[in-house]
């Protein structure tokens, strides 16, 4: 298996999701409030007065014959595409990392 971890703004919580649905995907996990550091910059995950500039992070277990990994990275850059238009080196609060998965329980 392989873990697909999606680390994003708040502002792209709601079109990531859309994304989930349309392409049928019904398994992932949300973590929304995380807070970190960057290059687009520090994002504080604890602080209330700062919600509009918090991250999310969504985590997919995906078997390694799913049909979907080439579907959600095609969307995921298309995403990326729409947010960028224009300005190809910008960096956005979108980062998108794949993992061994093991399930042992």
């Amino acid at each position: 298996m392989k873990m697909l971890h999606i680390v994003c703004g708040k502002r792209f919580e709601e079109e990531i999701i859309a994304m989930f649905k349309e392409l049928g995907l019904k398994g992932y996990t949300v973590i929304s409030g995380v807070g970190g550091s960057g290059v687009t910059g520090t994002v504080s995950g604890s602080d209330p007065s700062t919600s509009h500039s918090t991250n999310t992070l969504f985590m997919l277990a995906l078997d390694y014959e799913t049909i979907f990994l080439p579907d959600i990275l095609a969307a995921l850059k298309a995403i990326r595409a729409k947010h960028v238009q224009g300005h190809p080196d910008r960096e956005i609060p979108l980062k998108v990392f794949l993992q061994p998965c093991e399930i042992i329980i």
